[in-house]
């Protein structure tokens, strides 16, 4: 969440006539859903304990959760096996191969190209002639003589040295070459996952920023090899063959929502972008580049423009198919401020509009009694509380699923701007949480 120096009313009159609602909303409901204790998920809605965990480990993805939480909500529920355990966000697989390790069949979704390599090389159940191609190619290594041509704009330029360019689009030509499909994601993987070490540049919430200290790598065809054997190793320990399914689009779009309508859900684990203004494109875009995803902006672009409306990088469309008092009074008090970007209102009705969608093409899948989490936070914007969690819930309601639980896994850091036109009892609200529905049919 961006935020400015100074914050004003430019609507005085817009404020004053959306405030009592708002907090009628927010009070309401606050006191309808039950929020409990969820400090068991605080270390689980992260990414960071599956830095040690074989084929997790495989790409360090900063919006993802743990495959801990997967594994616990799967042994609470016990799923039947006959059902799949569906991820319509996926991301790079943490709940697809949590679940295939666990005897699970698995759906997955996602419009972001370089997550759905990662995912189907975790996933995928490589044959001994797979593994005997990757080790006699891991072995046998020589960086080739020619590299790849890529569009080098600014960002590439400035977030490279040139000789360690150079030396990832050699590397590029080398995977580009692989006939063998599952090998060459095999090895596409392992260059993306080391772009963070030998870039001037690093992670940092909604894009890139120099590395305060960077220091070289000082053998990157070795690093390249040493992660692509790390990656070996860890199929030989572990190569599930359980039936997965990936797809490449979105479950809100009718085309996608289709490859799956006949499908039985027996167990629905997921996160969703967060209404918070991150662009996951723009944050991953060394990887679409070097990783061959795009090959011009307008590619970017085209994948930016599929993505949920979550973010304001994109000429997304500000017709919304589900009308909503709540969020639309949440919106337009958000647009009385000084807002950094004027599309933010629609975002988030766009945002919530969306999500409807999602929640009502799950309810047509997913068998009855069947249970979907949903790991989401919070945001806010000028001090005004979007109350994601508690308006998810509400929504879901509308479409035959029971709110069991609201965990409070963890609080989450307020804007320095925030206004506390709030009573101090909604404090908690700053939280990410983990929603528990149940579909009833």
């Amino acid at each position: 969440m961006r935020t400015s120096e100074s914050k004003a009313i430019t609507n005085q009159v817009l404020f004053e006539a959306k405030l009592p609602d708002y907090q009628e909303i927010i009070e309401r409901l606050a006191s309808k859903y039950r929020v409990v204790d969820g400090s068991f998920y605080e270390g689980l809605v992260n990414f960071k304990t599956n830095m040690i965990a074989p084929k997790h480990k495989w790409y360090d993805y900063k919006q993802g959760y743990s495959e801990l939480l997967v594994k616990h909500i799967i042994e609470e529920e016990k799923p039947s096996k006959e059902h799949y355990v569906l991820d319509p966000f996926c991301g790079v697989g943490t709940t697809n191969l949590t679940s295939i390790n666990l005897g699970y069949k698995t759906v997955g979704f996602d419009i972001n190209p370089m997550a759905i390599l990662a995912t189907k090389a975790k996933i995928h159940h490589y044959s001994p002639n797979e593994i005997s191609l990757i080790k006699e190619y891991i072995e046998n290594f020589i960086l080739p003589d020619t590299r790849v041509e890529i569009e080098v704009g600014r960002v590439i330029q400035t977030s490279f040295m040139e000789d360690v360019l150079e030396i990832l689009l050699k590397i590029r030509f080398f995977v580009d070459s692989i006939d063998n499909n599952p090998v060459q994601d095999f090895f596409r993987l392992a260059l993306i996952s080391i772009i963070d070490k030998c870039s001037l540049k690093v992670k940092d919430g909604n894009g890139l920023k120099f590395k305060k200290n960077y220091k070289a790598v000082p053998d990157l065809v070795q690093c390249y090899l040493d992660k692509a054997a790390e990656m070996l190793s860890d199929i030989q320990l572990s190569n599930s063959d359980n039936e997965s399914k990936i797809i490449f689009g979105s479950m809100i779009t009718e085309d996608a929502f289709k490859q799956v309508e006949n499908i039985p859900v027996g167990l629905c684990v997921f996160s969703p972008p967060y209404a918070n203004c991150f662009d996951y494109c723009e944050v991953y875009k060394l990887e679409f580049w070097i990783g061959g995803f795009v090959q011009s902006y307008d590619d970017f672009e085209r994948f930016r423009s599929m993505a949920l409306r979550s973010h304001v990088n994109s000429k997304f469309s500000h017709d919304f198919t589900n009308s909503n008092k709540d969020v639309d009074t949440v919106a337009s008090l958000i647009s009385s401020f000084n807002i950094w970007n004027k599309n933010i209102p629609d975002m988030i009705r766009g945002y919530f509009d969306d999500m409807e969608l999602m929640i009502k093409n799950l309810s047509k899948i997913l068998v009855d009694k069947a249970k979907c989490y949903i790991v989401v936070a919070n945001s806010g914007y000028k001090g005004i509380l979007v109350p994601t969690d508690l308006l998810l819930a509400d929504i879901a309601e509308k479409y035959g699923y029971e709110v069991c639980n609201i965990y409070h896994a963890r609080k989450i850091r307020s804007s320095s701007q925030q206004m506390h036109i709030l009573n101090s009892e909604f404090d908690n609200l700053m939280r990410e949480s983990v929603i528990e529905l149940q579909i009833s049919k």
